[in-house]
């Protein structure tokens, strides 16, 4: 005998194969499927980097500029130059006894100094473990005034600082072009033509009878030479304005041939007033008395 389902049978048989499909459908859902390896292999590979910084982070926090073992209790300053005391790096560097010997980057330290302190040539930091740091600068050397009464100064390089207070005994370089000099700055091509001529006069012989008491740079085509005895010398050579290759060498034979004129007339009796050094080495007009 044959029966059939009941209609509540065929009811709940209908519900359960709904259920059964409505939940397939969710099973196959996009939001719900697995991420492919090719997303999460490299999310893995960051969040492991991340964990492995944070992680060496703390070693070295807690082995070296957290460690109290590593603070400063000796700061040793040595200053190669007459301006730059041991307050001065104190408070421009920002570091003092009682602080980690490892809680700053002696790079970074360095930078700093050297933006805020421009007569500052260089600037050499160590640690010397577990307790001291160990500075030592070396100053720039003036050269050269800017200004017969300005307080700023040039070295050999060209690089513009302050001059302390009461040093007169520099050559002073007159006619600056840039009127916005300041400390940090480098000086122009015109300033560093004056520089190489004071140059010549310290590291040769010249210098023994070219005494030097200012030089005039604002003709550009050539140096207004004043020397201490009151002589003036028009001092030039070709392409000034740009820097050239054997600069030194033409500045030497113009004031050796001045050196020469200031002789020959001391020989003869005369007093040399003017001198014209713009021309060839071989013509060299002058006047004396």
């Amino acid at each position: 005998m044959w029966f059939s389902k009941s209609k509540n049978e065929s009811g709940n048989n209908e519900r359960k194969g709904g259920a059964a499909k409505t939940n397939a459908r969710r099973d196959q859902a996009p939001g719900m499927q697995p991420l492919p390896k090719i997303v999460w292999i490299p999310l893995a590979g960051i969040l492991a980097i991340v964990a492995g910084a944070l992680l060496t982070w703390k070693i070295g926090a807690i082995l070296f500029w957290e460690n109290p073992y590593y603070t400063i209790k000796t700061l040793e300053i040595h200053v190669d130059g007459p301006t730059i005391t041991a307050s001065h790096v104190r408070e421009y560097m920002g570091v003092c006894e009682g602080t980690n010997l490892f809680s700053s980057n002696l790079q970074v330290l360095r930078s700093n100094f050297l933006k805020k302190t421009p007569i500052a040539k260089s600037v050499t930091l160590r640690r010397r473990l577990p307790d001291t740091l160990i500075v030592d600068i070396i100053e720039r050397v003036p050269l050269a005034r800017l200004g017969r009464w300005g307080a700023l100064a040039v070295d050999r390089e060209g690089r513009v600082f302050s001059l302390r207070a009461g040093s007169r005994e520099y050559p002073v370089i007159n006619g600056c072009s840039n009127e916005n000099l300041k400390p940090g700055a480098m000086a122009d091509q015109f300033v560093m033509n004056a520089i190489e001529v004071v140059d010549a006069c310290n590291r040769t012989k010249v210098g023994e009878r070219v005494k030097i008491a200012s030089l005039d740079v604002s003709q550009k085509q050539y140096i207004d030479l004043y020397l201490a005895a009151g002589e003036r010398v028009k001092l030039g050579w070709p392409d000034m304005e740009s820097p050239q290759p054997d600069v030194r060498q033409r500045v030497d034979r113009k004031l050796g041939a001045l050196a020469g004129a200031l002789r020959a007339s001391e020989e003869r009796g005369r007093r040399l007033v003017n001198l014209d050094l713009t021309f060839t080495d071989q013509y060299v007009p002058g006047q004396e008395y």
